[in-house]
């Protein structure tokens, strides 16, 4: 299991090699059918808990003071929107389960979180910066990517939301 340390270094170099050799690696369009681990540690699989539905996913940390600071706006987000079809979702990378819940006894989140200990989906989607927010439309393609909660990312979701579901095809 990486360190912490070590994947924020790694992050780092891995910005830094793609900014010197080229345009970064092309990254899923799709939210994959990867599990991730509930906050009892059972495994869970997002693209099922999420289908049909508009989405977004915080890829956070505990340590990542970024992070901490955006969670009160996703909690109001998730409060005005949660009516209107929208499931807001955090996602841990590279913590245990027992590491988030102890965090979430002083911190209020009150939208579902998951974890993500061994990165798969972050490494899978080529997200390694977080915050990293992920819309997703409800077949399961991810349609925006932000660092943080800005006008053009709720310009999109509010656009999502609008629409009605079956207006477009859902992902083979």
């Amino acid at each position: 299991m990486r360190s912490l340390l070590g994947y924020g270094v790694l992050g780092c170099f891995a910005l830094v090699a793609c900014a010197a050799s080229g345009p970064p690696p092309v990254r899923a369009a799709v939210l994959p059918e990867l599990e991730v681990l509930t906050l009892a540690g059972q495994p869970s699989s997002l693209r099922r808990e999420l289908a049909g539905k508009v989405t977004l996913i915080d890829l956070w940390a505990t340590w990542c003071t970024a992070c901490e600071r955006q969670q009160p706006k996703l909690e109001r987000l998730h409060a005005a929107y949660a009516d209107r079809g929208l499931c807001v979702v955090g996602l841990d990378v590279g913590e245990a389960p027992s590491v988030v819940r102890g965090y979430l006894k002083t911190h209020r989140v009150t939208y579902p979180v998951y974890v993500d200990p061994e990165f798969r989906l972050a490494d899978s989607l080529g997200d390694h910066q977080l915050p990293t927010l992920l819309l997703v439309d409800p077949h399961g393609r991810i349609v925006q990517r932000a660092v943080t909660l800005d006008q053009a990312l709720l310009d999109q979701l509010k656009s999502l939301l609008a629409r009605p579901a079956q207006e477009s095809a859902p992902v083979p």
